[in-house]
């Protein structure tokens, strides 16, 4: 997966070495460029320095095609306005707020954020929270990687929706749809149920559009 992580603090640390470990793509963003002498030899990712949620920084950070977006400073304010951003104007699949209050943690998991609190003791529950709920997952990627294999879980957003609605010339196409066990190939008039496992090529110019059009 690609994964932003803003802030760079102890737990954006600790993080960012666990994905790196793991093979997923990591950038890691902070207003404090010192603070990234803290990240070990092991950190393959990139660092940028700047404000989280920064429209700018996050287009610098690649949010266009970001899978993850986890932000962990330690102000509330700023992770709720992060997750916020990358969620609603960016469309990135799957947010993390880190947050010390826990009446607006619940209040942000009610508008779908996942959050992390004292009462939530951090890396390992976002790690497991990240493989339990990949809203989209890239399978394969196609020789020069213009065209990519997509993996999706049909959300409550999606559930009704004709899958020929689903249909961008040259840039996205059903290719089949797992239901209750049993895999089936896209036919006229079949519509998308909630928890469907959905397959779909996606030209990577249209990733965007695509997590917009795929609610996500």
């Amino acid at each position: 997966m690609k994964i932003i992580i803003v802030g760079c603090g102890k737990f954006g640390v600790r993080a960012a070495e666990d994905l790196t470990r793991k093979n997923h793509d990591v950038t890691i963003v902070d207003t404090d460029r010192e603070s990234f002498h803290a990240l070990s030899e092991e950190f393959t990712g990139r660092t940028i320095c700047g404000m989280g949620y920064d429209k700018d920084v996050l287009i610098e950070a690649g949010v266009a095609t970001a899978d993850v977006l986890i932000s962990c400073t330690n102000s509330d304010a700023i992770n709720a306005v992060t997750v916020i951003v990358a969620k609603n104007v960016f469309h990135v699949p799957t947010v993390v707020a880190r947050m010390y209050d826990p009446i607006r943690a619940r209040m942000f998991e009610s508008m779908g954020v996942y959050t992390v609190s004292i009462t939530r003791l951090g890396v390992e529950n976002v790690m497991d929270f990240l493989e339990d709920n990949r809203s989209i997952r890239v399978i394969r990627k196609m020789a020069n990687d213009d065209v990519e294999l997509i993996r999706i879980r049909v959300n409550a957003a999606l559930d009704g929706t004709e899958l020929s609605s689903l249909i961008v010339d040259g840039k996205m196409q059903p290719v089949s749809i797992e239901r209750g066990g049993h895999s089936m190939m896209p036919e006229a008039g079949m519509r998308c149920e909630y928890n469907d496992v959905l397959y779909l090529t996606v030209s990577r110019s249209y990733m965007a559009q695509a997590r917009a059009q795929l609610q996500l």
